[in-house]
């Protein structure tokens, strides 16, 4: 079985001394870094938890009592292992590494950190780019070692699973702005098929209000009380694509309005579509990789 860790370590340049206290306080600034946890630290480690509560991933930042920089000897002396790390899972989809690496990011700046991992050619600092390179190839060489494990796996194409993960975030947003007596703020369903391990995106409408179309939804659900159809998405917007408008300020988001839905609901009724060719089953994000 491989081992799924993966981890960046900290150092400093000509010394390891720094404030340790200002550290944890500002891991605990962040609303979503608990800790240290006491179900997972040690008496070697303390170890503290960041749980992004709406895309459910983790990852541990470690107060380490030693060294624990594998090869730590083949490294530039100059540079000394401040005993912090950080570890997540190496199936972690490269948009929550973006979210990880913005706290690595003020981390690194606040104490003048530099950045290692086995897969770096030596120590360096924070090059965002760098980190997300090592970090890609790493997971899909993985994925190519362990295909047993990503078969556990449904597979969203990285974009679209960027795409989705924004919209949920930036969902929360559009919740608290529109009325949801008038506007729907749609919530995406995932689905798989035994054909494939693709993932499907959809979305379900009852047919009554105006809506918000999140970006990569590949799947529409009508079930208005009297018809239930899963519809090819790409297929409706070749047809009503001018129905919907973008929504301001939200880039690839839309909406159909109001003075829209009854033309909207017509076609979806009356037309022809093209079945989908599999039977689809309910899934959860969390069994959705973009490897």
């Amino acid at each position: 079985m491989g081992k799924r860790d993966f981890c960046f370590y900290f150092l400093k340049e000509g010394t390891r001394t720094y404030e340790q206290s200002d550290l944890m306080t500002l891991l605990l600034s962040n609303p979503n870094i608990t800790g240290p946890d006491s179900n997972l630290s040690t008496t070697e480690e303390n170890i503290f938890v960041y749980h992004h509560q709406t895309l459910n991933f983790e990852a541990q930042f470690i107060m380490a009592n030693k060294s624990v920089i594998p090869n730590l000897e083949r490294l530039e002396a100059k540079y000394f292992d401040v005993n912090f790390y950080v570890k997540f899972d190496i199936l972690t989809s490269n948009y929550a590494l973006e979210i990880i690496l913005d706290v690595i990011e003020e981390i690194v700046k606040k104490f003048r950190f530099f950045i290692y991992n086995e897969a770096l050619n030596n120590i360096q600092p924070f090059r965002r780019a760098v980190m997300i390179k090592v970090f890609t190839a790493w997971k899909n060489a993985f994925a190519a070692k362990f295909p047993d494990q990503v078969a556990e796996y449904n597979f969203l194409d990285p974009q679209a699973y960027s795409q989705v993960s924004s919209y949920l975030q930036k969902r929360k947003r559009l919740e608290l702005t529109i009325d949801a007596s008038k506007v729907v703020v749609s919530n995406y369903i995932f689905y798989k098929s035994n054909k494939s391990r693709s993932a499907y995106v959809a979305i379900k409408w009852d047919g009554e209000k105006s809506f918000i179309l999140p970006p990569s939804v590949d799947v529409f659900y009508l079930d208005d009380g009297k018809l239930q159809r899963f519809i090819s998405m790409k297929e409706i917007l070749s047809k009503t694509e001018k129905l919907f408008r973008s929504l301001d300020g939200y880039g690839e988001i839309q909406i159909l309005d109001a003075k829209n839905v009854k033309k909207f609901h017509k076609f979806l009724v009356k037309e022809r579509f093209a079945p989908l060719g599999t039977k689809l089953e309910l899934l959860s994000l969390e069994k959705i990789l973009d490897v």
